[in-house]
């Protein structure tokens, strides 16, 4: 396919007046079984640090999608007002530690201004381990462009690791 045959397919279902150029929807709602890919403190393009996930979906129709998830520590937001999602964050952050098998030690979280880069250190071991993402998008009504996304995960089995029933045992 030529660029102007790529043009012209875009061309079709694009208003390049109205419509947004950004058309990334992100995976839907529903379970996936994800692999951790990468993780790192990161920084938001408004000046925040993040912890940051990349995982990627590894079985099903949407395999090889990836949903980034960063998570925000601090305890006042931007504009200096307490941060509504940081216990909900730092449940996630410890909810992530258990499901795939790691102790946070509690030095990780003494100081503020290195919690982000130690917490990405005690991740590093998780990559390419795998775990069920349950996703649950909504609509955001201030800003339609960006859904809100509500997380859980769950134990899933590792790749490599085979179960062994009872009546498989030699003996």
């Amino acid at each position: 396919m030529s660029l102007r045959d790529a043009m012209n397919s875009v061309a079709k279902d694009f208003d390049a007046k109205n419509d947004s150029i950004n058309k990334f929807e992100g995976l839907p709602s529903g379970d996936y079984t994800v692999a951790v890919t990468k993780v790192e403190d990161s920084t938001a393009p408004w000046g925040a640090e993040q912890l940051s996930f990349v995982l990627e979906v590894v079985e099903g129709e949407h395999a090889g999608s990836k949903e980034f998830l960063r998570i925000g520590l601090d305890e006042v937001t931007a504009k200096g007002k307490p941060n509504p999602m940081l216990e909900t964050n730092i449940r996630m952050v410890m909810k992530l530690a258990a499901v795939l098998g790691i102790n946070i030690p509690d030095a990780a979280w003494d100081d503020d201004s290195m919690v982000y880069e130690n917490l990405a250190k005690v991740f590093q071991e998780t990559v390419g381990k795998t775990m069920i993402m349950k996703l649950k998008v909504r609509p955001n009504k201030k800003n339609p462009e960006y859904p809100y996304r509500n997380y859980d995960f769950e134990e899933a089995e590792q790749p490599g690791e085979a179960t062994v029933d009872d009546d498989q045992m030699p003996f």
